[in-house]
């Protein structure tokens, strides 16, 4: 038997939480400092194989438990399923503003290299639709070709929670699949989509990822992975170590959003596929659990778990205990805020601010300059981190440019999917009418200092100016963006993004079915009636050498 070694940082602790550390670490018999707390390390020096396996059979059960993935497993498996008419109408929303996200962005070359590696594996029988097509691949497959779709174009919901924030639909695909898989009825898939945004709140409330320098997806897929084990009916042993395999084999680095551009001087691709990559492995971190496949004994709270590396100075345990009571009914599923224009949150308000400073005037070519005044997090996400904001060359640098982003609401009267094309983003008028754009923080709109959840709170807001020729300032007023809590979607505005979105690439008589069919899913007898309105046939797979993105 391999005997374990305290490792380069044995001698040291390992632990910044000192009550993290006596809980779950320095238990009576563990190894303490630099030891993994395995029953192997009860037997240093030993030599006689029969002594090691009896110390090691006869370890105290109690020491290696792990209290995290036992409170998860108890929640996804005792929680009531049952949805209150504010929670169902916000679980069968979220599902509408996806899939018109998804089906606008089939055409992204993202999507179509995804669809080009499914393609390999082509499925029949027992499987999932591949959207956009009419062709299916396996469950786990399914998940990540559909969920890049959700991405393509930073356009669907967003999550805000206490310490971390990022987008709670990434999980929807494998939340979809899965249900698809498993003939589940509409109902059960809602309250499935309920209980998984439950668990990405709580994992927001609880986690940092920024300290260890992670992904957001590390936390967003244990809402994947809460949604499809209830969807699978993983009893509480299986959930538990699907939670393990989810957490423990793909740690996801935040080097993804670095901001810094490839060698086409493009933002990377793999931006587009973190969240369903994450989603995937979710969904097969519970079908292999429900075979009986076993992941790490301790993947929270072990030395080398996930609370360990996620290297926070607060203790998650107890935000994820007031969270996670089964007696608690799903609410979370309302947090989510959702957006009107294909682009990042904190830019949501300025486009407002500037369609409306452009409806008051009636000749743009009078504009002399647009002074756009953004709250901290906008101006440095969109503005002071990236490259070159006043010349974008492709749809990346453009949507992530606050520049490029006004002027085009201004000259276009909206921002759509496309609005960053190559061809209208390289137009030369469209490039000098930008620089006519000047930006500044604002900070008494929002800033850094406030903490992000007081940002969001307020809206990520932004103000603009345009000055015309003979002096006239006209404004756009500093106000909470469409889909913001104190600015929602009615369910006309769901119905027209979806419009929007699907009716060009799919057609009006399949967008109003699927209007139909999304906001009765509670009568819906299987989510293969979902599915099968998302496999269509269309020009979606185009010869990569002409679309793309530079």
């Amino acid at each position: 038997m391999r005997q374990r070694q305290g490792g380069p940082q044995a001698g040291r602790s390992w632990f910044p939480l000192r009550h993290f550390h006596e809980r779950f670490i320095a238990a009576p018999g563990c190894g303490g400092e630099g030891s993994c707390g395995h029953p192997g390390d009860r037997y240093r020096g030993q030599t006689n194989l029969a002594e090691r396996l009896y110390v090691t059979a006869n370890a105290d059960k109690q020491q290696y438990r792990d209290e995290v993935g036992e409170l998860i497993a108890d929640y996804v498996v005792n929680v009531s399923g049952k949805l209150d008419a504010r929670a169902e109408r916000a679980a069968k929303a979220a599902l509408i503003d996806s899939i018109a996200v998804a089906i606008a962005a089939l055409r992204h070359p993202a999507a179509q290299n995804a669809r080009k590696h499914a393609y390999r594996f082509p499925a029949n029988g027992k499987s999932c639709v591949i959207w956009g097509t009419h062709k299916r691949a396996a469950p786990e497959l399914a998940a990540l070709t559909n969920g890049v779709l959700l991405r393509c174009h930073d356009y669907n919901d967003f999550f805000v929670g206490r310490r971390n924030s990022g987008h709670s639909s990434d999980i929807l695909s494998s939340v979809i699949a899965a249900a698809e898989w498993t003939n589940a009825p509409g109902k059960k898939l809602l309250s499935a989509v309920a209980i998984g945004y439950e668990m990405v709140g709580a994992a927001f409330d609880a986690f940092s990822t920024a300290p260890g320098g992670w992904d957001y997806t590390n936390l967003s897929a244990l809402g994947a992975t809460a949604a499809i084990a209830r969807l699978l009916n993983l009893n509480a042993d299986q959930t538990r170590e699907a939670m393990g395999m989810t957490v423990i084999p793909h740690f996801a680095s935040d080097e993804i959003e670095s901001g810094e551009l490839n060698r086409r001087g493009d933002l990377s691709m793999w931006k587009r596929f973190n969240g369903s990559d994450a989603a995937r492995n979710a969904l097969q971190a519970c079908l292999l659990a429900q075979v009986g496949v076993e992941a790490a004994v301790r993947p929270f709270v072990g030395k080398c778990g996930f609370i360990q590396k996620m290297n926070m100075k607060d203790d998650p345990v107890p935000v994820l205990r007031e969270r996670l009571d089964p007696k608690l009914p799903l609410t979370r599923v309302n947090d989510a805020f959702m957006k009107r224009w294909p682009v990042g949150s904190v830019a949501q308000s300025t486009i407002q601010a500037a369609i409306q400073a452009r409806s008051r005037i009636k000749d743009l070519s009078r504009i002399k300059q647009i002074r756009v005044f953004a709250e901290e997090g906008a101006y440095d996400h969109l503005v002071k981190i990236r490259q070159d904001p006043w010349n974008p060359i492709s749809r990346e640098t453009a949507d992530h440019s606050l520049p490029y982003i006004v002027a085009a609401a201004v000259l276009d009267g909206t921002i759509a999917v496309n609005s960053f094309t190559p061809k209208v983003v390289l137009n030369p008028e469209r490039q000098a009418f930008i620089k006519k754009v000047t930006c500044a923080p604002a900070l008494e709109l929002g800033s850094h200092a406030m903490g992000k959840h007081r940002r969001v709170e307020m809206g990520y807001l932004s103000r603009v100016e345009i000055e015309l020729d003979d002096g006239t300032v006209v404004h756009g007023d500093a106000r909470p963006f469409p889909g913001h809590h104190r600015n929602p979607f009615t369910d006309a505005d769901l119905d027209e993004k979806l419009r929007e979105n699907v009716e060009p690439v799919a057609g009006a008589q399949r967008a109003a079915r699927l209007t139909e069919l999304l906001w009765s899913l509670d009568k819906v007898k299987s989510t293969r009636e979902l599915t099968k309105l998302l496999a269509f046939g269309g020009k979606i797979d185009i010869d990569s050498a002409r679309v793309r993105e530079r």
